[in-house]
């Protein structure tokens, strides 16, 4: 029987060229634009090395203070006091990391002032190499006394070593930033720039007090602290952010005169929607719908069409003997191979236009060196249970918007689909 349905889908190709090459087009775009919709929002947020606590990391922004009465004297930015207050002691963190915005304070890095390049780099404490996971090929990361001492030492990566030495092994040299003389202490592998909240060329050891702009004014509220919230194994992020406004709440109470705003967010709102009560997962899923289930209505309307056009051909094969469920599961197979054969060309078409276009497709505003080519292997955005699941859900729903137009056809009489009724 499906070897004789085969053959018949054959037989409607070619036929029908343009009606097969619509229907296999359309599926092959919906599975593409869905999928690679689906990778971008993957690679953004799902746990993978560097960024190995996606799911449990909370991020702050740069916090913000004013004076209580008329919220004039208004300032940008959070001190690492203030940090302190509200972040440390908290029972649903597991780390907790304190550093600077990438590049705060710092200028070129190279060997001598006549052997400089600007480079990203990250004035950070012990703690952020535990929020994130790096490949060490030699030294290893910055240790709660190295932290506690704020001494001039670095951790490159290895493009920067072999800028700069022409190999890795650079444990014990000097290296300039800024200027100023460091101490190279590791060395890693380097990673994508891709991974925005990862990335730099190097890792400075963060001098605490200089977070502190003006502990003498604004009651010490202001200053370029950053700071990532890893929650503990078990705990939710939900409770984890209401420990942290409820530490807002008490740090607020006890300001003399001035009142400090603090926002934190979840990989994926720090990624596409700051707004704290913006469930990206949710928006992205009405997307991804809307791309399967728009295309399969004018999809059926499409079928319709055709089918009404094979009224003839159905009321002969009735004539000669054909039944119902005969005429309808020909009609459905020919659905199901067409919608099959898209889903194939679909899938291809997807993994090519994200590996073709990855630096534009998965980066964002904060990206460097866009179009810097970086190798990215096909696991790090690509799950094939979850494009599985994508090319099951788009194949129900294509023959769901089949099944109408195939039940009318079906049913209908051989005096009617001959007066083409």
């Amino acid at each position: 029987m499906f070897k004789q349905y085969y053959k018949q889908v054959i037989q409607l190709w070619k036929s029908n060229p343009l009606f097969s090459a619509i229907s296999v087009l359309a599926t092959a775009l919906t599975i593409t634009f869905v999928m690679v919709l689906y990778m971008v929002y993957a690679f953004r947020t799902t746990d993978m090395e560097p960024e190995i606590n996606r799911s449990r990391t909370l991020y702050s922004d740069l916090g913000y203070s004013y004076l209580t009465k008329g919220r004039s004297q208004a300032n940008s930015g959070m001190s690492y006091t203030a940090a302190k207050n509200i972040f440390d002691n908290l029972e649903h963190a597991e780390t907790v990391s304190y550093f600077m915005a990438k590049g705060e304070g710092v200028g070129f890095v190279g060997t001598s002032r006549a052997n400089f390049e600007k480079k990203i780099v990250s004035p950070v404490d012990d703690n952020y190499f535990r929020v994130f996971s790096y490949d060490f090929i030699a030294g290893a990361p910055f240790t709660p006394e190295q932290a506690d001492a704020a001494r001039r030492e670095a951790i490159i990566t290895d493009k920067v070593a072999m800028q700069f030495f022409n190999t890795t092994d650079v444990i014990g040299k000097n290296i300039m930033i800024g200027f100023t003389d460091y101490k190279i202490t590791g060395v890693v592998r380097s990673v994508s720039s891709l991974f925005n909240k990862a990335y730099s060329d190097v890792w400075i050891v963060v001098d605490k007090t200089a977070m502190d702009w003006a502990p003498d004014r604004s009651e010490g509220l202001v200053g370029n602290c950053l700071v990532a919230v890893v929650a503990k194994k078990g705990s939710s992020l939900k409770a984890l952010e209401k420990e942290i406004d409820e530490n807002i709440t008490a740090f607020n109470h006890n300001l003399r005169e001035f009142t400090f705003e603090q926002a934190v967010h979840t990989q994926a709102q720090s990624n596409f929607f700051q707004e704290s009560n913006t469930n990206p997962a949710r928006i992205f899923i009405i997307l991804m719908l809307i791309l399967l289930i728009v295309p399969a209505i004018n999809m059926s309307g499409l079928l319709s069409t055709q089918i009404k056009k094979r009224s003839a051909e159905i009321g002969i094969r009735k004539a000669y003997g054909a039944s119902n469920m005969q005429i309808g599961g020909q009609l459905l197979f020919e659905n199901l191979l067409l919608t099959l054969i898209g889903g194939i060309i679909g899938l291809l078409l997807s993994i090519t236009v994200v590996l073709l276009f990855k630096n534009a497709l998965l980066g964002d505003i904060m990206t460097v060196n866009v179009m810097e080519n970086f190798h990215l292997p096909l696991s790090a955005f690509f799950r094939p249970l979850l494009f599985v699941f994508a090319f099951l859900f788009c194949l129900i729903v294509n023959l769901l918007s089949a099944i109408i137009p195939v039940w009318n056809a079906s049913r209908t009489t051989i005096i009617e689909t001959i007066k083409g009724e």
